[in-house]
């Protein structure tokens, strides 16, 4: 872990900060919900944007935007996977009020029934499946690109430029976040990558990694125990190892432009991300 993340890391006891916090404190901001429907997509989804306190009476203000995949798991734990939310509303604004973060808006995109295809750039065949899976992403990047982001800057405050505006995702919305800064670097300048799904596409993200701008803050991450039972022993650690020296190779900085970390004994679910989730919120809004 860099001195960066060290730094940070042990001074926010998310375990027993945070739930003080939730306890101790109500939500300020507002969680403001839209049905979306996309042309290039062909389908609707909900739209779950959370505004910082004091949105409405700042109206001088506007504010940095992070948008987010599987926006269903990250604010209510009744919609969540497993019934365990991120609570990025918590954890945004335990870091505003610590002064670690600037105000952000976070606009949380639902994941829908297309998921593995819209979070995919490449197609493959699965091990249970005779026909190649995947490879929508193109598609899904349109969609947020092109009818999200402009939806979202007309209806709200938003600063609408590449360096204030971020997109992170987990596992599949990992590896489309990825490909997010491979092709949309003017749009996108923050890119988090949690726990990337790295064996899709047979490790085809490798390749394309040389092709990555280093004018991007990347931040890259795993857990000690998410690909625990594998044939591979840690195969996940490997993975992101692989990427994050590929990522040195052609020239992201550790501490500057590119953060990593590997999160001990976490394994593959959104209680992991959430207790780390503070990580890359300092990193990219510090």
């Amino acid at each position: 872990m860099n001195d960066f993340l060290r730094k940070f890391h042990s001074e926010i006891d998310r375990e027993k900060n945070l739930n003080v916090y939730k306890h101790s404190k109500n939500i300020k901001g507002i969680i403001k919900r839209h049905k979306f429907y996309s042309n290039t997509l062909g389908n609707k989804r909900y739209i779950d944007i959370y505004l910082p306190p004091g949105y409405y009476e700042k109206l001088y203000k506007s504010y940095p935007v992070l948008y987010m995949h599987d926006g269903n798991n990250l604010f209510d734990p009744r919609i969540s996977f497993g019934g365990v939310s991120w609570d990025v509303d918590l954890t945004v604004e335990y870091l505003t009020e610590n002064h670690l973060i600037e105000e952000i808006i976070v606009v949380g995109i639902s994941n829908s029934y297309e998921r593995e295809y819209e979070y995919t750039w490449t197609s493959m065949y699965l091990d249970y499946d005779d026909i190649k899976q995947g490879g929508g992403g193109r598609k899904y990047s349109r969609f947020l690109v092109s009818e999200l982001k402009p939806f979202i800057d007309r209806k709200y405050r938003t600063l609408p430029y590449r360096d204030t505006t971020a997109v992170m995702g987990s596992s599949l919305g990992g590896i489309i976040s990825f490909y997010l800064g491979l092709y949309y670097p003017h749009v996108f300048s923050k890119i988090g990558i949690m726990s990337p799904s790295l064996w899709w596409g047979n490790g085809i993200v490798y390749k394309h990694a040389r092709n990555l701008v280093p004018n991007l803050k990347i931040w890259l991450d795993m857990g000690t125990k998410e690909y625990e039972g594998d044939e591979e022993e840690n195969e996940g650690i490997q993975s992101t190892r692989k990427l994050r020296n590929i990522l040195l190779d052609i020239g992201f900085v550790e501490g500057e432009n590119l953060a990593y970390f590997e999160h001990e004994e976490a394994e593959h679910n959104e209680r992991a991300w959430a207790e780390r989730l503070h990580l890359p919120l300092i990193f990219f809004f510090w």
